[in-house]
């Protein structure tokens, strides 16, 4: 489940051009590899909406042979990352405010069940974890220095997710983290206090190991998230009509 949401990076963007993989990375097959490679750069900006994806260009740019960009890309379509055409082959996916609104009312139902689940699961030295974590993340407020913020959201959620004890659940959840455009680091500034707020709240709820209140304080979150979500991509994503 950690890794899983490692690939997810808070909201946050990092742009740069897929680059060659690693041999012997850390975590994953070539094939995995370029999913990532391929996927990042899509939810990162890099690869514009409406863009051709070219399967020899990212072959050569991954330095990699076709059959792992292609099985990427595919995967990739049955994420509704990419579209296929008949005729002009895979571009990448244009995305509106209806998908992130999607996206956010499943996370709701299924991370909202998942936190239900871990507080009765969570042993005392997992709760001590996310207290600690809390006390980073209000740090990271304190020093102005919001860098490590993304991780620290990462491992909040996955030491929770992971105490669901329902690895079909974190799987589907990971996957829905990984569905949607990044924002800004900009936009990581202004929602940071607010979070780190809602993450105590989370954390209080499962303390008291209440599964009814935890369940509602993480879909509380991911509602706040989505309304400010929705003013940041208001300007930069078009409507569903225009797909």
């Amino acid at each position: 489940m950690k890794y899983l949401l490692e690939k997810y990076s808070g909201h946050l963007s990092n742009p740069g051009k897929p680059t060659p993989l690693q041999a012997g990375g850390p975590h994953s097959s070539v094939q995995e590899q370029v999913y990532e490679k391929i996927r990042d750069a899509i939810l990162s900006g890099i690869l514009e909406p409406g863009q051709r994806l070219l399967q020899d260009e990212l072959a050569a740019e991954l330095a990699v042979d076709r059959a792992p960009v292609r099985e990427a890309l595919l995967r990739l379509e049955a994420e509704n990352i990419v579209d296929f055409h008949p005729y002009k082959g895979f571009t990448v996916a244009f995305f509106t405010l209806d998908d992130l609104k999607e996206i956010y009312f499943l996370r709701g139902l299924l991370e909202g069940t998942a936190s239900r689940l871990a507080a009765k699961n969570l042993t005392d030295e997992d709760l001590d974890q996310l207290q600690n974590l809390c006390g980073r993340m209000e740090k990271c407020l304190d020093d102005d220095d919001l860098s490590e913020m993304p991780r620290l959201n990462t491992s909040f959620h996955e030491i929770i997710y992971s105490s669901a004890k329902s690895p079909r659940l974190s799987k589907m959840i990971a996957r829905l983290w990984n569905g949607f455009l990044k924002s800004s680091i900009g936009f990581l500034t202004l929602r940071a206090p607010v979070m780190v707020q809602e993450h105590k709240s989370i954390y209080e709820a499962l303390r008291k190991r209440d599964p009814d209140e935890a369940e509602a304080r993480v879909r509380s979150h991911l509602e706040s998230a989505l309304n400010d979500l929705e003013e940041y991509w208001s300007h930069r994503l078009i409507v569903s009509e225009e797909k």
